[in-house]
C-alpha cells in the first residue's frame, strides 16, 4: 500500500488481536464459571443430591451463549454479553427448577458475569502503543472499530486507559454501542462521522480479520492493512487487505508514512 494513495488523514484500528489480545485457553470462559458457580454454592444450589454437576450446567450453558453470540455475529444480529448472561441463567432455572433460590440470584449471577472482564489480564499487541504515539505525533486521527463480545465497552477502553493508550484516540465505535457489527457500514460511518468525516479514500483500517475488517474498510471506501502478528485469519475466501504486515514495525511503511 506504501505510495498507492495520499497520507491518510485518520487510522482506525479493530480491537482483539490488534490492540489487544486475550490469553489463550479460554481465560475469562474459566474466570465466568467459577465466579458464576461460586454464587449458586453459596446460596445452596449444587449441594447433594442435585444430579448435574453445577459447573457442568453453567459450561454447557456459555458454549450455547457462545453459539448464539457467533451466529449474530455472522448475522449482523447483536447478542451481547448481557444477553449470554441471561441465557446462562435460563439454563439454570430450567436445569434447576426444584431449587427457587435460582431465580432470586438471577442480578447477582449477571453481575459476576460482567465483572470478569475488568480483571483479566489483557496485553497490548506488541508494538501497538509506538505505533498509536508515532501516528498521533503525525496528527493522524485514531479511531476504533470493534465487534464487541461478553466484554462490554466500558470494560475493554477501560483496559486501553490502563495500559496508556486510550488517549491516542479521536473516536471510537463499539457494536455494543453502534448496534452493528462490522462489516456494516453503519458502524464504520459511525466511526468516520466521530473522526469529522475525512475522505474516506483518505482512511485506513487496521485489523485481523479479512471478512470484518477488511471487507468492511473496502466497502466504506478505506484502506485496509491486515496485521497477522496476534491472528492470522485463514479464510482466503474473504478480501486480502491492501497491505498484510507480521508486526506494527511494518505498519507505518505500509502508510506511506
Amino acid at each position: 500500500m506504501s505510495g498507492e494513495g495520499p497520507a491518510p488523514a485518520a487510522v482506525t484500528f479493530d480491537y482483539w488481536n490488534t490492540l489487544c489480545c486475550e490469553p489463550p485457553g479460554g481465560y475469562l470462559k474459566g474466570r465466568r464459571l467459577e465466579a458464576m458457580s461460586q454464587v449458586l454454592v453459596d446460596a445452596g444450589v449444587g449441594s447433594a443430591g442435585v444430579v448435574l454437576p453445577v459447573l457442568d450446567v453453567l459450561a454447557a450453558a456459555y458454549d450455547t451463549a457462545w453459539a448464539s453470540w457467533h451466529d449474530g455475529w455472522q448475522a449482523n444480529r447483536q447478542f451481547t454479553g448481557v444477553d449470554a448472561a441471561n441465557s446462562i441463567c435460563d439454563a439454570l432455572e430450567r436445569t434447576f427448577a426444584d431449587s427457587p433460590a435460582v431465580a432470586s440470584l438471577r442480578a447477582r449471577l449477571c453481575d459476576v458475569f460482567a465483572a470478569q472482564g475488568e480483571g483479566a489480564e489483557l496485553p497490548l499487541v506488541d508494538g501497538v502503543a509506538d505505533a498509536l504515539a508515532a501516528l498521533s505525533e503525525r496528527g493522524v486521527r485514531l479511531g476504533i472499530i470493534c465487534d464487541v463480545g461478553f466484554t462490554g465497552s466500558p470494560i475493554l477502553l477501560a483496559h486501553l486507559e490502563r495500559h496508556g493508550i486510550l488517549e491516542f484516540f479521536d473516536h471510537w465505535s463499539f457494536s455494543d454501542e453502534v448496534g452493528f457489527y462490522k462489516p456494516a457500514p453503519e458502524i464504520f460511518a459511525h466511526a468516520l462521522a466521530g473522526l469529522g468525516n475525512p475522505d474516506p479514500g483518505r482512511c485506513v483500517h487496521v485489523g485481523d480479520r479479512r471478512r470484518t475488517d477488511v471487507g468492511g474498510a473496502r466497502a466504506a471506501g478505506m484502506r485496509a492493512v491486515r496485521i497477522t502478528s496476534a491472528f492470522c485469519d485463514p479464510d482466503e475466501d474473504a478480501p486480502e487487505g491492501d497491505a498484510v504486515i507480521s508486526s506494527y514495525d511494518e505498519l507505518l511503511p505500509a502508510l506511506g508514512l
